[in-house]
């Protein structure tokens, strides 16, 4: 039992997170501090929001890159919605108005890979323009900074409030206790339900899958409309947390977002990943980042450096698994 733990991906992340933060520590004190670490929770919840949408659509064996644009489109649409009707009430609405553009938008996606048998990939890069243009075009391209009263509200809730010397005062936001709701949640749905089996069962065969009994079509909507309905959550968080609408806030971070899914154990190919994988391997993104921030490194490295945990995340798993095969009598599950 042990053995097996330590040979986890989530064990060697959890180690890397911890020989990271004390390298980091020892470089910066003020790192390990708890203003520094409520900053970190922060930036991570809306990318943990989203890197469980993604999850649930990789572990099928489908890379979903639109989940961002659905993130962005149904929280800039209920924003403006909310806004042109002068609503000031609770931010759960918000929350409700979102959902089921969220689902529709995934839904959109399922109906195009399940009635064509188009790959993931190609389908939702084609809707990541599409929900794109759609809002810049129909509903709006301004920033919106008055947000109606509920929101900002919620906006400026605190679980707890402290000061740093270096950071300043930083405070722990409730949707960290969001975020580890729906982690919970999804990780009940995977492992629990007949949805959630199907889901790594089409990502490790898809014809065995159908032989087994599982109605494909069905899966495939039940998981993109689960993962847009996560994304338009994700995207009223970030609306809250940084206190105005943009139809773009979220563009260009879906690497991130499958960085820290890849490096949390998930195969592309599909079949395999886990929701505390995922949320640790955000985590060591995050702490990337933040220790390339504290050491005083450009924008362009930061990437630099995501792009290569991309590609180290993809390939030892790959590189294991070719070590298994050539043992004899070995068998590697996908």
């Amino acid at each position: 039992m042990i053995r097996q733990i330590t040979r986890s991906n989530e064990f060697v992340i959890a180690v890397s997170i911890v020989i990271l933060s004390i390298v980091m520590t020892i470089v910066n004190p003020a790192y390990f501090t708890l203003a520094n670490l409520f900053g970190m929770f922060r930036n991570a919840t809306v990318f943990g929001i989203l890197a469980l949408a993604c999850l649930i659509v990789m572990i099928s064996g489908g890379v979903d890159v639109s989940f961002v644009a659905i993130a962005s489109a149904s929280s800039y649409i209920t924003l403006t919605l909310l806004i042109n009707r002068g609503f000031q009430g609770s931010a759960l609405v918000a929350y409700l108005i979102a959902l089921p553009i969220g689902v529709l938008m995934g839904c959109i996606n399922a109906f195009f890979v399940s009635r064509f048998k188009l790959p993931t990939f190609v389908v939702t890069l084609g809707t990541y323009s599409m929900y794109y243009g759609f809002v810049l075009f129909f509903v709006g391209s301004g920033y919106l900074y008055t947000l109606p009263a509920g929101i900002s509200a919620y906006a400026r809730m605190r679980l707890v409030t402290v000061r740093g010397a270096e950071v300043g005062t930083s405070s722990l936001h409730p949707s960290v206790l969001l975020l580890l709701g729906l982690a919970v949640l999804v990780w009940a749905f995977l492992k629990y339900t007949m949805i959630g089996r199907g889901i790594y069962a089409l990502g490790g065969a898809r014809d065995v899958a159908e032989r087994t009994g599982f109605n494909i079509p069905v899966v495939q909507f039940v998981m993109f409309g689960l993962a847009g309905a996560l994304a338009s959550i994700g995207g009223v968080t970030q609306v809250a947390l940084y206190r105005n609408g943009n139809p773009a806030a979220l563009m260009g971070s879906e690497l991130d977002v499958i960085a820290a899914v890849v490096l949390g154990g998930a195969a592309i190919t599909g079949g395999r990943g886990t929701v505390v994988g995922s949320l640790l391997g955000l985590m060591l993104i995050v702490i990337l980042k933040s220790s390339l921030i504290l050491a005083g490194i450009s924008a362009e490295w930061q990437r630099f450096v995501i792009g290569v945990a991309l590609i180290i995340g993809t390939s030892l798993p790959a590189i294991r698994g070719a070590r298994l095969r050539r043992r004899p009598g070995t068998v590697v599950a996908g």
